[in-house]
């Protein structure tokens, strides 16, 4: 009779434990902050933005000896400004690799790459990334085209993610989760993009599964 009480003693104390439990991670759960989304019809400015499906290229590097080979992606970009009016034009790129790994684009390519990419696109107004940034005047006609540059894939990457930023004056505050301090959140167009078999070793294919905006 004993070994019963103590039993059904356990399993109320138990039954309680988890109960609160489950009280304290709904709580939580509703503590945290949604991250927020881009407005639909926002009334900040944004630019036209057009690309191109990421290249692999493969170029030596360095003299003699210390030849080697260095192998990038790049992102072929056009950028356009419809807005009414002039913009400071400042992108950033990002890549994140299905292995985690964020890689920023390069901006201080070398000569002997960018000429290279110019060469593989065919476009001899290719900007340079270290010249892109600065004031887009309004209309095609003054349009620039540049591209985002990524070194440091490996063998084991199947995919990435590139984020582009500087395509539009939406933000949003969001309190930082661990700091508690403020933080700006920037309109940014995220590309997620898979890549069949080996993104280094094999004649990569990228396939654009998705296009959307988010905040980060």
């Amino acid at each position: 009779m004993k070994i019963h009480k103590i039993f059904g003693y356990v399993m109320a104390s138990v039954a309680v434990t988890c109960g609160v439990a489950l009280m304290l991670s709904a709580v939580g759960a509703q503590a945290r902050p949604l991250a927020p989304r881009p407005a639909l019809a926002s009334r900040s400015w944004q630019l036209h933005f057009s690309f191109s499906k990421p290249q692999r290229l493969r170029v030596v590097a360095g003299h003699g000896h210390q030849a080697h080979v260095v192998t990038c992606y790049y992102l072929r970009y056009t950028v356009v400004n419809n807005t009414g009016k002039d913009i400071f034009f400042v992108p950033r790129f990002d890549m994140v690799t299905d292995t985690g790994r964020i890689i920023p684009a390069k901006v201080d390519i070398t000569g002997k790459l960018f000429g290279a990419i110019r060469h593989r696109t065919g476009d001899a107004f290719l900007i340079n990334p270290m010249l892109v940034a600065g004031r887009l005047l309004q209309g095609k006609d003054y349009a620039k085209d540049s591209v985002a540059v990524f070194m440091g894939l490996t063998n084991k990457d199947r995919g990435f993610k590139i984020f582009v930023s500087g395509l539009s004056g939406e933000t949003a505050v969001q309190a930082d989760p661990v700091t508690g301090k403020p933080v700006v959140l920037h309109k940014t167009l995220l590309l997620h993009y898979s890549v069949p078999g080996e993104a280094i070793n094999m004649k990569p294919h990228p396939i654009l599964l998705s296009k959307t905006w988010v905040m980060r």
